[in-house]
């Protein structure tokens, strides 16, 4: 396994559809993970995430959280893995919930080739559930195809 770059970590974050939020219970230290979309900008990883059930009653309890991206080929010879930890906070400053959703309906609007499900489009910036991931640690490897032997 080999450390990745800042670009790489940033191309693959660019590129990735959806990640992983993952976060435990403090009571019994039990993990929950649930696979959302999000968007990455100013150092910090963003999702839109309605508190509700079972992942709002422990981020209230809990807001220490990872969030886990990773892409591969089909013959898994090539692979990257991103982890980035840190504490889930809400964004409350509608200039930055506005460069959020910029950056967020750029990056799907690219991604899905211009589709657009339309979920949430109605909810006004000041409703919606924007949360940020203050990042403490990331942890960053891949694995690269093994070099072409060359016969000679």
């Amino acid at each position: 396994m080999i450390e990745m770059t800042s670009d790489e970590i940033d191309l693959l974050l660019a590129d990735a559809r959806i990640g992983r939020l993952c976060m435990a219970d403090p009571a019994d230290g039990r993990p929950y993970a649930v696979p959302l979309p999000f968007c990455w900008g100013d150092g910090a990883l963003y999702v839109r995430l309605p508190l509700t059930g079972r992942k709002g009653e422990l981020l209230a309890r809990n807001p220490l959280v990872c969030f886990e991206v990773d892409a591969f080929t089909d013959a898994l010879d090539e692979y990257a893995s991103v982890l980035i930890e840190g504490r889930l906070v809400s964004v409350s400053d509608l200039a930055e919930k506005a460069r959020v959703k910029r950056h967020n309906d750029a990056k799907y609007d690219r991604l899905r080739g211009g589709h657009c499900p339309g979920h949430g489009r109605a909810t006004p910036l000041s409703d919606q559930p924007v949360w940020k991931i203050e990042v403490e640690r990331i942890a960053r490897r891949k694995r690269a195809p093994a070099a072409a032997v060359i016969a000679t």
